[in-house]
């Protein structure tokens, strides 16, 4: 499973120029499920993403107040996409290669049960949106600091 995380102020996802849905502060997740991913990645990596200490002690005082509280701790909300091309293999050639993403038919309840999960982390429903699996969305947001951090259950993460 791989995560891309981006601690953001404002994020949405419209879908055929029609917003689905919006977040304010909290982070905009993209969401990438591999063949080999099971639930055990999936609950590993909410718990993860749910209590990484990303946001600031104080707002006002960023410099020496930075990677005190979890999005868990500031109340922040989750959007989440699925993202099938983060694991895209460009090593040959000039189109990309994507055997390594679930198949959507696989992919879909999996990534379903982590929103479940990142919903029970947050302890709220309303806490967590997403887009539309499979769809053609536009994202937008505003990356704050900028922070990205990348999960990979491949790697250490």
């Amino acid at each position: 499973m791989r995560v891309i995380i981006q601690k953001v102020s404002q994020a949405s996802v419209t879908v055929e120029q029609k917003l689905i849905s919006e977040i304010s502060k909290g982070y905009f997740l993209l969401v990438g499920i591999s063949v080999n991913d099971t639930e055990v990645e999936l609950e590993r990596v909410a718990k993860k993403v749910c209590g990484l200490r990303l946001f600031e002690l104080d707002e006002n005082d960023v410099h020496t107040n930075l990677w005190k509280k979890s999005i868990k701790d500031v109340k922040g909300q989750i959007l989440s996409v699925s993202q099938f091309t983060l694991y895209a293999k460009t090593k040959k050639g000039t189109k990309p290669d994507f055997h390594r993403s679930q198949k959507s038919e696989l992919a879909n309840p999996l990534y379903e049960k982590f929103l479940k999960l990142l919903r029970k982390e947050l302890g709220s429903d309303e806490l967590v949106q997403d887009g539309k699996f499979g769809g053609m969305m536009s994202c937008s947001l505003t990356n704050e600091g900028p922070c990205t951090i990348i999960l990979d259950t491949d790697e250490a993460a």
